[in-house]
């Protein structure tokens, strides 16, 4: 159940805050915030477009990351459950010490 859980919040934080990413950079609230008002030398920096462009486009790819993870939910939790379950990995064999090297 929790793993469920866990990948659903990520799944729901990728989302969001994709479009949070994708719309906010073009609104009036970005051109109006407190770090222009405090610190007016980071404006141009703020206000190019090639910076809005920029986090819009990390936002477009954080959708793409959520739709992924909800598109292979099933694959994602599988490999999620062996990792959580205690002992699972007592009966797999232990790895060699040699390193790849060929037995003489």
């Amino acid at each position: 159940m929790v793993p469920r859980l866990f990948l659903v919040s990520l799944i729901l934080f990728c989302l969001e805050l994709g479009v949070f990413l994708v719309i906010l950079p073009w609104t009036s609230l970005w051109e109006r915030n407190y770090f222009l008002f405090r610190y007016p030398g980071l404006t141009p920096w703020l206000l190019n477009h090639y910076l809005r462009g920029a986090l819009s486009g990390l936002g477009l790819v954080d959708i793409g990351l959520g739709a992924w993870y909800a598109a292979h939910f099933r694959q994602t939790l599988a490999r999620l459950l062996p990792a959580l379950t205690p002992g699972a990995g007592a009966a797999a064999a232990p790895p060699s010490r040699n390193h790849g090297a060929t037995a003489r």
